[in-house]
Parts: C-alpha cells; sequence; structure tokens
C-alpha cells in the first residue's frame, strides 16, 4: 500500500513539472525578435536545440580571445576528425567548448555529428572541475560552439564576434 501512493506521488510529480516545463517553454516562444537570427541566415534545429549561422566567418581562437572568451583547455584533436583546433573556456560565466573547422561546409560536414552526440551525451568531466552539461550547440562560420545549459549563451558569444 505505502508502494502504490508513493509510486501515485512520483506520477503526480512527474505531470505537474511536465506541464509546467511546457508551459514555461511555450511563454518563451512570445515571438520577439532574436537579434542573432534577424541579422544573419540562422536555420534552427528543434531536435538537436542548435543554431546554425552561415556568414561567411572563418574564424580562430584569437578571434575569441578578442571578444573575452578565456581559453582554457586545448583539446587532442584525435576525438575530433576534420577539426584545425579546439578549446574549453568560459566568457560572461558560461562553459563553451570551440571547435575549429577549414570551412563552414566541413564544419557541417564534420563536425555537426560530434556536436549531436556530445550534447546528446550529458554531463562531461574535465580534470579538477566538476562535470559539465553542454545542452545545446551553435554553428557559426568555421566554428562549432558547445554551449552551457542554453542556446542564449552561445548566441551572446555569437553577437560578440559580429
Amino acid at each position: 500500500m505505502r508502494n502504490q501512493r508513493y509510486i501515485s506521488l512520483c506520477v503526480v510529480i512527474f505531470a505537474i513539472s511536465l506541464l509546467v516545463a511546457c508551459g514555461s517553454e511555450a511563454a518563451s516562444t512570445d515571438g520577439t525578435s532574436d537579434p542573432i537570427a534577424s541579422s544573419v541566415s540562422a536555420e534552427s534545429n528543434e531536435d538537436a536545440a542548435s543554431v546554425i549561422v552561415d556568414n561567411g566567418g572563418i574564424y580562430t581562437i584569437d578571434d575569441f580571445k578578442a571578444v573575452g572568451y578565456k581559453n582554457v583547455t586545448q583539446f587532442d584533436l584525435e576525438t575530433l576528425p576534420g577539426a584545425n583546433d579546439a578549446w574549453y573556456g568560459f566568457y560572461n560565466q558560461k562553459d563553451y567548448e570551440v571547435r575549429f573547422y577549414e570551412s563552414h561546409q566541413a564544419a557541417l560536414d564534420q563536425g555537426l555529428e560530434p556536436a549531436e552526440i556530445a550534447v546528446e551525451k550529458g554531463a562531461v568531466g574535465y580534470s579538477k572541475r566538476p562535470p559539465l552539461r553542454f545542452d545545446e550547440f551553435a554553428i557559426i562560420g568555421n566554428v562549432v560552439m558547445l554551449c552551457e545549459l542554453s542556446i542564449e549563451s552561445c548566441e551572446a558569444l555569437i553577437a560578440e564576434l559580429e
């Protein structure tokens, strides 16, 4: 009897959480203009929670550092086929992973699938740091960015690059 009450309570809490989550998502899509989408052609991939922007930019880590990105750890490229540089760092108190490719097309062809896998994977631990969670990603020019928690954090960094 006690287990049935516990299960019923869990189901009710789950249902309420689901309703609250759906309601807050609907409230955030109120049709206000998005500065990234209005300034460049962006396509949204709702399944992978991503933004893809082909602005013709070819960026390096120096471009990111110039707008305030703090690069902390350079990655071994063995697990990122086609990438020519990759860094973990932060900007505005948010964690990012930036992966650089030869071109926008190379970022799409070789960087999209690893980004989707990283986002689906969940929390990733780095040495001497608590696990991070990259929930979304963006591709701008030749760069694939993994974003902490929301696409808005990537959009803020993209806005600075432009």
